[in-house]
């Protein structure tokens, strides 16, 4: 799995305009291959960041 680091640049390109589709691509497969789905991808986009907590009840 990738560091953080790549994680958060594969981010940073999908949501900066200026970033070729080529490059959007990439990045998405980046973060498929590390085991995020499309609507992780999505979250994280809304939210700004790849850091999610999930909070189960016991």
């Amino acid at each position: 799995m990738p560091s953080v680091n790549y994680l958060n640049k594969a981010l940073q390109i999908l949501s900066n305009r200026d970033s070729t589709k080529d490059a959007k691509l990439v990045a998405r497969q980046v973060l498929h291959n590390s085991g995020f789905t499309d609507e992780d991808i999505y979250n994280c986009l809304k939210q700004g960041s790849i850091i999610r907590i999930t909070i189960f009840e016991a």
